[in-house]
């Protein structure tokens, strides 16, 4: 076995995963952000944010997006940006999809956009185990809670269902505690 290249990580997968992709292929992708998310309300376009470093990073962190991405950047499709999106959309959704994710993270994962926005990003938060966020209090997800599970059962496809499952915070915590009624009179199907 050979030692990998300088090139290349350990996982086989380029150390710079921007290696992939040449001039071209960023130019077309500065055309599809620029359509995608263009400057508006104070807001700056995908194609000023998401450049050679942010496509690095989002790429370094979800390198299985890499090939996808060069497939939906491929010179064959045009230099058309809606037209390379329409073409993509009917043939080739997963390759659409890595391009709008990739794009999308790029946007969104840069600093100015969300100091533009106005989120800091994930904070920690101190929570108190015993007591209750007011939202949960005040009811606020009991509506999720009443929709019940929305996963799929890989085995079957079709969606979970689980008897019983309280529809209300308040049936959670009586069903948790023992109390009667733990499911609000509501047999969760």
């Amino acid at each position: 076995m050979t030692a990998p290249s300088r090139s290349q990580a350990v996982s086989g997968v380029p150390a710079d995963p921007l290696e992939t992709l040449d001039q071209e292929a960023g130019a077309r992708f500065a055309s599809v952000a620029a359509l995608l998310i263009p400057a508006a309300h104070g807001m700056p376009s995908a194609a000023d944010v998401v450049t050679v470093d942010r496509l690095r990073f989002v790429l370094g962190a979800r390198p299985d997006l890499v090939e996808p991405l060069r497939a939906a950047l491929r010179r064959e499709l045009g230099d058309d940006p809606q037209a390379r999106l329409d073409a993509l959309a009917r043939d080739e959704p997963a390759n659409l999809a890595a391009l709008q994710l990739v794009l999308v993270g790029g946007y969104y994962t840069d600093g100015g956009v969300r100091e533009l926005i106005g989120y800091p990003g994930q904070l920690a938060m101190e929570v108190e185990s015993w007591q209750n966020p007011g939202y949960v209090e005040e009811g606020l997800i009991d509506a999720v809670l009443a929709r019940g599970p929305v996963w799929r059962d890989p085995a079957t496809g079709e969606r979970a269902v689980v008897a019983g499952a309280p529809r209300t915070h308040e049936g959670r915590i009586r069903s948790s505690t023992g109390s009667e009624g733990g499911n609000d009179g509501d047999d969760g199907t």
